[in-house]
């Protein structure tokens, strides 16, 4: 369930309530909802490429195999297919078997990223594409557009490994709109806490000078001497309020940071699946069709091996 924004959050109303303390004006924190991802749009994030990536190199335990391994290397190595899909494989998809037969090209076998950068090149050779398309079908996401309530389906041959990935992608999400959400406000946060670093090293070097003058100049006779502390008070001053400026800002960019971050509230955990979805009557009807290829093979290559077995005679 995606958070419903109010027009005030908590962060503004106690800023406005106790930032006089802090130095803060109420109206410095502009929190508004700009930036916001409607719901409507989740399904396109867990469709998108990095997504599926960082899926693909989780680690999950599938409880049928007794392993533990990332969901690309099961589908890439350890599962086989059920009797639905050889079947496909070898009759939807037998051009496709074919073609691949003639194209032997190098696979790149470059490891998966861990955490993918939105703004690289992101470079997957065939075999981790076809893991993909297979996270694309087997999960998925739907909105109800009334309510906006959100509902992710995960559909894989272990039903606790089915579970796991259904928690995993649920994190997965929120992780990306977290980062959406908040980019600007800790980018903003960054750049004020390195400027406070910085003032604070001004800020410690102008008092060292200043107390060592002091320190040699007890007794401030002289007019030149005077006005060299003058200068070094003033250096100080002003780099005293520029370093408190700056910490009261990095406390508004921490707010600021807080306000931002959404919260995607889990109305029913995620479940391990009881029953297996897949359809007796279509395993029925596939088993048909391939005891119908088999008995057929068989005739024919019976039928021409007495023939050939004739003429050999």
């Amino acid at each position: 369930m995606p958070e419903t924004q109010s027009a005030q959050s908590g962060a503004s109303g106690l800023l406005q309530q106790y930032g006089g303390m802090l130095g803060i004006s109420g109206s410095q924190l502009s929190g508004g909802q700009e930036g916001s991802i409607p719901p409507q749009l989740y399904p396109n994030i867990v469709q998108s490429l990095p997504y599926q990536v960082e899926l693909m190199n989780t680690e999950v335990y599938f409880s049928e195999y007794d392993t533990t391994a990332t969901v690309h290397d099961f589908f890439s190595g350890i599962h086989s297919p059920s009797v639905l899909g050889y079947a496909r494989q070898f009759t939807i998809g037998l051009p496709g078997q074919i073609i691949g037969l003639f194209k032997a090209e190098e696979q790149d076998v470059s490891p998966l990223p861990k955490k993918v950068d939105r703004d690289s090149v992101l470079k997957l050779n065939r075999e981790q594409m076809e893991t993909v398309k297979i996270l694309r079908e087997r999960l998925s996401i739907s909105v109800d557009q009334e309510t906006g309530i959100l509902t992710l389906t995960s559909e894989f041959p272990d039903p606790q490994a089915a579970a796991e990935i259904g928690r995993v992608g649920i994190n997965l999400l929120k992780e990306s709109v977290k980062e959406y959400r908040t980019q600007k406000a800790r980018q903003n946060l960054e750049f004020v806490r390195e400027q406070v670093e910085e003032v604070r090293k001004r800020f410690e070097e102008a008092q060292q000078q200043l107390a060592e003058f002091r320190d040699s100049n007890l007794n401030l006779a002289t007019a030149k001497a005077q006005s060299r502390e003058q200068e070094l008070q003033s250096r100080y001053d002003l780099t005293f309020n520029l370093y408190n400026s700056l910490s009261q800002r990095e406390e508004q960019a921490k707010l600021d940071l807080q306000e931002e971050t959404p919260v995607l509230s889990v109305l029913q955990p995620v479940s391990v699946p009881l029953e297996d979805n897949t359809s007796g009557l279509l395993i029925l009807i596939v088993s048909g069709m391939l005891g119908g290829i088999i008995s057929l093979g068989w005739v024919l290559v019976s039928s021409w091996w007495k023939q050939e077995k004739v003429r050999f005679k």
